[in-house]
């Protein structure tokens, strides 16, 4: 769960960023220098050609896929549900991954979600 808005943060941050005309390197230089690095930004991070090597960077091919991080956030918020432990963004991340899921992401890695997010109006 944790690792799903991990991802999801750094892939809006990602885009916003370039929307304003940020180089996307630089953006993700500065991020992993301040209080904003994580593992989604430094070693995985969504955008094509920042990390070589990693499925950002092969078209989304690989990794762990958008069907499979959904099924895991499923069960952490069946169990969220039955220990009556909050989870609201474990519960906002899973509503995001089933709509990238059912937009046809679904065998993409999981970090696809910020293609999905940059190609939205």
């Amino acid at each position: 769960m944790a690792l799903a808005v991990s991802m999801i943060g750094t892939a809006e941050v990602m885009n916003l960023g370039i929307r304003l005309g940020l180089d996307p390197k630089l953006l993700a230089d500065v991020m992993n220098v301040s209080t904003g690095q994580s593992w989604s930004s430094l070693k995985y991070n969504p955008v094509p050609g920042i990390v070589p090597g990693i499925p950002s960077s092969k078209d989304y091919e690989g990794g762990f896929g958008a069907a499979l991080m959904l099924k895991d956030l499923g069960l952490g918020q069946n169990a969220a549900l039955q220990t009556a432990s909050p989870t609201m963004m474990g519960s906002l991340a899973a509503q995001i991954y089933q709509m990238l899921c059912k937009e046809g992401y679904n065998k993409k890695d999981f970090s696809s979600i910020f293609h999905f997010l940059h190609h939205q109006k």
